[in-house]
């Protein structure tokens, strides 16, 4: 008896130890050793006081839109709305949560965000760690939980993570599997809407077209063109004007 008694003491210890681990892509991270990122994150904070109608929160997808030779997109979608563009090269989720709680929602009432962030946390030639899809669905959540604090008035469109590679491959499908969970997150919050474009990026084969992601992950300029005007209507109807 006693030594049951003693077994179970050494149990109870045993698990109280027990930390429960936090999920690497919903820990804030920030890239301030990196002085291009630093700057960037200012010059966002300026931007932002231009009381945009409408921000843009992602990665390199996003960012790439502040290339010259995007303009036309800017002029056709979004300059209308005074959009401001919160996308970092190489940002992945727990990147964005840092942005996000370190003033990049500070002082702004938009009437739309658009989220398109995570294929950065699947891609495993860049980074060690790789996100599975549970856990990167709760950091997008995670995200959405932040806009929808510091912005409750503001609507989220939140974007499926776009198609990656030429052949089908791990990450991609990664990808499509954290998609099928966020494409529940409307049911959650009626402020959040899911659309998922990726098929404007695919041929009949099921492949990425080169001639509107020439890298098979970022769209060329009449690939950015084709996204916003599959999201036109969205946008529209979201902020209401």
């Amino acid at each position: 008896m006693k030594k049951l008694i003693l077994i179970s003491f050494v149990l109870s210890l045993t698990m109280g130890c027990v930390q429960k681990i936090d999920n690497p892509a919903s820990v804030p991270t920030d890239k301030l050793t990196n002085n291009w990122w630093k700057e960037r994150h200012e010059k966002v904070l300026e931007d932002l006081k231009s009381d945009p109608a409408l921000i843009l929160i992602g990665n390199s997808i996003l960012h790439s839109l502040d290339d010259t030779s995007r303009e036309i997109v800017w002029e056709k979608y979004l300059d209308q709305y005074n959009a401001v563009n919160m996308g970092f090269s190489g940002d992945r989720t727990e990147n964005v949560i840092w942005r996000l709680q370190n003033g990049e929602l500070d002082g702004i009432n938009p009437k739309l965000a658009i989220l398109l962030i995570g294929t950065n946390n699947t891609d495993g030639n860049h980074y060690l760690n790789i996100t599975q899809p549970k856990e990167l669905a709760e950091a997008t959540w995670e995200i959405c939980k932040i806009i929808r604090q510091k912005l409750p008035d503001t609507q989220i469109l939140l974007l499926g993570i776009f198609p990656y590679g030429y052949k089908p491959n791990h990450r991609d499908n990664i990808n499509k599997a954290t998609n099928e969970i966020t494409s529940d997150f409307p049911a959650k919050d009626n402020h959040i809407h899911f659309r998922d474009i990726g098929p404007v990026f695919i041929d009949v084969d099921k492949k990425v077209k080169k001639s509107l992601m020439p890298d098979y992950l970022h769209p060329n300029t009449q690939g950015y063109m084709l996204m916003f005007e599959a999201l036109e209507d969205d946008i529209r109807n979201l902020i209401g004007d």
